[in-house]
């Protein structure tokens, strides 16, 4: 057997907030980990009793990876925008083709929220005041990495998949890409690799 073509897609945001913020891992190789980390740890047999299969990162573009600029007026931090754009050029620089970026974008609006009250935090939402605050929504990312998943996977360009990320909207296009495709997937959450 031929060693298994594998392509991670990556959760940017998830990936960050989820596991990297306020780590020394802010600059985080991905390239390095899943080449020298993540594969040597995947462990899949075709069969039971068959040898267990070997992995390559794919040769054309091993890492998709899912993000949207950040938008200055919404930043946490007064170097949030130049950090995300350094790092994102030193990723495309240091992989070499190996690694695309696929952008979605932010959409900030004014939005009507209800406030949970200090004296009954138990009040269902209908019962409550509304106030008027500012809502940061991430968009696309997740609807291109479904769409890139799936459509790599029932192509035939990849013989394995690894997804990185803790987003259960994801479920669905896993579900249903499991169903239709021979391809292998991986799921990466948190420290464990949960296979197909």
């Amino acid at each position: 057997m031929s060693a298994l073509r594998t392509r991670s897609y990556i959760d940017g945001y998830n990936l960050y907030y989820g596991c990297l913020r306020k780590t020394a891992f802010n600059w985080l190789d991905v390239l390095t980990l899943f080449e020298t980390q993540i594969l040597q740890s995947i462990l899949y047999r075709p069969a039971p009793d068959a040898a267990p299969a070997t992995m390559t990162l794919h040769p054309d573009c091993a890492i998709k990876y899912f993000t949207a600029k950040i938008i200055e007026s919404a930043a946490k931090g007064e170097d949030s925008v130049s950090s995300q754009a350094q790092y994102h050029n030193v990723l495309t620089t240091h992989c070499g083709g190996k690694l695309s970026f696929v952008m979605g974008r932010y959409s900030i609006y004014k939005a009507n929220q209800h406030i949970v009250p200090a004296d009954d935090p138990k009040r269902w939402p209908r019962d409550c005041y509304k106030i008027q605050v500012w809502k940061l929504e991430e968009k696309q990312s997740d609807v291109n990495l479904a769409l890139h998943l799936y459509d790599d996977a029932l192509s035939g360009d990849v013989d394995q998949v690894v997804l990185v990320t803790n987003d259960t909207d994801l479920v669905p296009a896993l579900e249903m890409l499991q169903a239709r495709s021979s391809c292998s997937l991986r799921y990466l959450n948190g420290d464990a690799i949960v296979p197909s």
